[in-house]
């Protein structure tokens, strides 16, 4: 994922693109969630601790990671509650392309670990739970336990064949959900239409939710959906290095001038600005092949011994390496999604799901059935839903449709004649 901070910094001054208002005004509408997003924020949110201990996750009596269940079965309800349809997206194989940035990941964990310890060690509690967050990670365990109690709770799921922030967005492109809920602005390089940020809201009461249009923001930046791509990658994502001392505005003033990252790459100042070989792997290959045969100083015999070889491998090394931008690229542009789901929202199974979170996750019993009170509530309210107060509005003549004036001197209802003078409309402006 790239910098949020990055993106946001260039859409922030359009304000056409980014409107911001309470969960509530989100009721009615379906909205495709960010599962992984979401159980992380719980596994790293719902913590208990003492004064001289360090915080830590919710545990069943096994001593299971429990705040994950928790977290995601109020957070549903709440959902739910507001009038929200939700439907969670879980991800799936991580295309290969992304190794580089899983590996990167394991070596901070490795040195989180290590910090940990010497953590303990020193009886530093802060900087303990510092690192044990920087610990969590969503498993399979935790991803199938959180889809079972989804089910249960009558919501359903997504489980995509790769990224979840693409299969999101496709269900929003394809109008199968109105809005994607996730922090992940990659959800937009995919071409998302709306995208809600801001739902693994602290105060859920008083938390307003930030709503991005994708149209909106490439129009205001002036670039086109394949420009757009092209900044996301020179901004950095989990598929591939980006340029050195290259930030939000350079990265910008890059694409509008050059319009592509190939042309980027031909007027790029490689001595300023440091580009990563794989991004340039044939010419690196070139400069290389040249430096080999300038050292090359083989005799007759040797020669002859390794023709052979190289004449089988002649095909191959003229072949062009694919730039890892170029990869990146594509992934972004033809990601594998699930097409054609049928996505039911259905009444909760209270037995089960009591039996799941009271006996199994060791929940308070009171509060799991005042849960799934506010559940059959809010399905029954939602079977038939209110309509949304936007489609009570219609378009004002003049708005796109001309309204037709009586000719002067016509006759006007009950005798009097118009005068074909502008009247004042209820806003203050003259009639159309």
């Amino acid at each position: 994922m790239f910098s949020i901070c990055s993106l946001s910094a260039l859409f922030h001054p359009q304000p056409k693109s980014i409107k911001e208002a309470n969960l509530s005004q989100l009721h009615g509408r379906k909205i495709a969630i960010d599962a992984s997003m979401q159980i992380y924020s719980f596994l790293i949110g719902i913590r208990q601790g003492g004064p001289n201990n360090a915080a830590a996750m919710l545990t069943n009596e096994k001593g299971e990671p429990t705040s994950h269940i928790q977290g995601l079965f109020n957070r549903a309800i709440r959902f739910l509650t507001e009038g929200i349809k939700p439907v969670f997206v879980f991800d799936g194989k991580p295309p290969d392309i992304k190794s580089g940035e899983l590996v990167k990941r394991r070596e901070r964990r490795e040195k989180a670990q290590q910090a940990l310890a010497e953590a303990k060690e020193g009886g530093n509690v802060e900087e303990q739970e510092k690192q044990e967050k920087r610990l969590v990670r969503v498993g399979t365990k935790e991803n199938d336990e959180c889809k079972r109690l989804l089910l249960l709770m009558g919501i359903p799921i997504v489980e995509s064949p790769c990224e979840a922030e693409a299969q999101a967005a496709a269900l929003c492109r394809s109008g199968e959900v109105w809005g994607v809920g996730t922090e992940d602005m990659d959800a937009l390089t995919f071409a998302c239409p709306i995208l809600i940020r801001k739902m693994t809201f602290a105060n859920a009461s008083k938390s307003d939710v930030q709503q991005m249009e994708y149209g909106k923001a490439i129009e205001g930046l002036g670039l086109t959906h394949d420009q757009f791509v092209d900044l996301c990658i020179l901004l950095g994502c989990d598929y591939c290095d980006s340029i050195k001392k290259v930030g939000p505005k350079t990265a910008l003033k890059l694409i509008r001038e050059h319009g592509s990252i190939e042309k980027i790459l031909e007027n790029i100042n490689r001595d300023k600005y440091g580009v990563p070989d794989d991004w340039i792997p044939n010419e690196k290959k070139a400069k290389a092949e040249k430096e080999d045969g300038a050292d090359e100083d083989d005799t007759d015999d040797e020669k002859d011994h390794t023709k052979k070889n190289d004449d089988n491998d002649e095909a191959e090394d003229n072949e062009e390496i694919e730039p890892i931008y170029v990869k990146a690229r594509r992934l972004f542009n033809d990601h594998e999604v699930k097409t054609g789901l049928d996505l039911k929202w259905t009444e909760c199974q209270p037995e089960p799901l009591t039996k799941f979170l009271v006996d199994e996750m060791c929940f308070n019993p009171d509060r799991v059935k005042a849960g799934i009170e506010k559940l059959q509530k809010a399905h029954k309210k939602n079977v038939k839903p209110q309509s949304r107060m936007d489609s009570f509005f219609k378009p004002v003549p003049g708005a796109g449709t001309k309204k037709k004036k009586p000719a002067t001197g016509a006759k006007r209802k009950g005798g009097a004649k118009d005068s074909g003078k502008g009247k004042k409309g209820f806003f203050g402006g003259k009639k159309r």
